[in-house]
């Protein structure tokens, strides 16, 4: 492997500079993993139910969570959908540098630990077309990270049927796309931590914690690696 890492430096999917032999299996290097790690979201400034930015003397729940009702009690996301962060997601998402996976699985591990320890993972469906697109998932890939390195309780509660993409649309249509789009193959008696890649409406968040919180879940809150 040695030989071959002389031969063929991996690129950084950050700064696409060549990665030192034994960097180890995430296609990432120092600085850009020390330069996304400083971009995390800090506490304060965000809406307490779900997680948009909001101003200092603003009240939270925002106005967005208090005009319309969430089956989710909070949303929290590690990093803005933006900047390096985004960069980064995209590679795993839509380049197959899954090595990434391993890599944000750490972040949302520790997070989990620290914040959700009582509650069981459930991860958000991809749609069908995407996978057959791109090959794999990559919130089924942290969710595997996590239950498998992190040793996390991890369960596939959630499938979701064919259904149109959600690109471009708001909450309420969004919302309306995902009506039985969306199935719970058994029903849950835990607290529940949704997980995903990206929260752009919670549109899709709240479909998923509405199905699970009707079979049983005390509670659901998500915990995503973005917020857009």
């Amino acid at each position: 492997m040695a030989a071959l890492d002389l031969l063929f430096p991996q690129r950084c999917a950050g700064c696409a500079g060549e990665l030192a032999p034994g960097t180890g299996d995430v296609p990432l290097c120092r600085r850009c993993r020390r330069s996304v790690y400083a971009a995390r979201r800090r506490p304060g400034g965000h809406c307490g139910r779900c997680g948009a930015a909001v101003l200092p003397e603003q009240d939270t729940p925002c106005l967005g969570c208090r005009e319309r009702e969430l089956a989710f009690l909070s949303h929290e996301a590690l990093f803005d959908y933006r900047g390096l962060p985004q960069e980064i997601l995209q590679e795993l998402k839509f380049s197959n540098r899954t090595g990434l996976a391993a890599w944000f699985a750490g972040l949302l591990a520790r997070r989990i630990r620290a914040g959700y320890a009582d509650a069981v993972v459930v991860p958000v469906p991809a749609r069908l077309r995407r996978i057959r697109r791109y090959g794999y998932d990559g919130v089924d890939l942290l969710a595997r990270h996590l239950q498998h390195t992190h040793r996390l309780p991890v369960q596939r509660l959630l499938r979701r049927r064919r259904g149109r993409q959600q690109k471009g649309l708001g909450f309420a249509a969004r919302s309306d796309n995902l009506k039985g789009r969306i199935r719970l193959l058994q029903p849950v008696s835990r607290p529940v931590l949704l997980i995903d890649d990206v929260y752009t409406t919670g549109a899709t968040a709240n479909e998923c914690a509405a199905l699970l919180t009707s079979s049983g879940a005390p509670w659901v809150r998500a915990l995503t690696l973005m917020q857009d």
